[in-house]
């Protein structure tokens, strides 16, 4: 290649090494006035040197993964609640329970609640709870000789939904009635959904005292309220608790429901 036309070929960034070689040429100075305009011409219009380095497209945030709530299970026990009553099989043999007349065992209709909570009260009660039908039961004690309450009490009442069974625990039971003898016990006890313990004691003349223990659960769409009453050394908490417990393994072991169809 002739070396006087190396200078054409070169980019902007060899202007002074083409000036050299012109030069070097011998070309005249109106010569080299042209050559080098054309270069810088072709500088000025050139476009950028491609990138070597790739433009990446744009990394797509991933969709946040959503949530997912557990439908609540608010299936229910329908069953005639007088099947739901403690049975006599069901306390320590040693105290030998029993039954002391059929006077001992009803059931509790709402009309009974009507009648004695009067009627505006008693309706109302009856439509935000959704009450179907209850019952109760009390065992006298047949023995001295065996520590424990003199009388086991259960009352026991089927509602249309858990929700209606879980507001006597909040509001209506006896261990919350502002109205009731009976005071709340700090408790961390929990049988069933929903837990209150409470209790009353009368003294007595002779110095000691006579007391209802009393435990209210609720499991699903039925309430348990379980009462030991006697002397106060015979009635023991754990005694009370047992009981309920056994009440609540029963429940749990029940078919469940979509509504309940049970009508007294």
């Amino acid at each position: 290649m002739n070396r006087c036309r190396v200078f054409y070929v070169l980019g902007g960034f060899a202007l002074l090494s083409g000036i050299s070689l012109m030069t070097a040429c011998g070309l005249s100075e109106e010569a080299m006035a042209t050559a080098l305009s054309q270069t810088l011409a072709a500088a000025a219009t050139a476009g950028p040197e491609p990138s070597a380095t790739a433009t990446l497209a744009p990394t797509a945030t991933p969709s946040p993964t959503p949530t997912l709530t557990p439908t609540p299970d608010l299936r229910v026990i329908d069953i005639d609640p007088e099947k739901l009553l403690l049975q006599r099989e069901e306390l320590p043999a040693e105290s030998r329970y029993f039954l002391p007349n059929s006077y001992w065992t009803s059931p509790l209709r709402n009309s009974e609640i009507v009648s004695s909570w009067g009627v505006e009260e008693g309706r109302q009660y009856l439509e935000r709870t959704g009450r179907v039908d209850g019952w109760e039961v009390a065992f006298s004690r047949g023995t001295s000789t065996y520590t424990a309450p003199e009388e086991v009490y259960d009352n026991v009442v089927l509602y249309k939904t858990a929700e209606g069974a879980r507001l006597i625990i909040t509001e209506y039971g006896s261990c919350v009635d502002p109205e009731s003898d009976f005071r709340l016990v700090e408790s961390d006890l929990l049988i069933g959904d929903a837990t209150n313990v409470c209790s009353f004691r009368e003294m007595q003349s002779s110095g000691e005292a006579r007391v209802w223990y009393r435990i209210e659960f609720s499991y699903r769409n039925v309430y348990h309220a379980v009462n030991g009453w006697g002397w106060e050394k015979d009635v023991r908490p754990e005694f009370v608790e047992n009981v309920a417990r056994t009440l609540a393994a029963r429940l749990e072991k029940l078919p469940l429901s979509d509504k309940v169809t049970f009508s007294p």
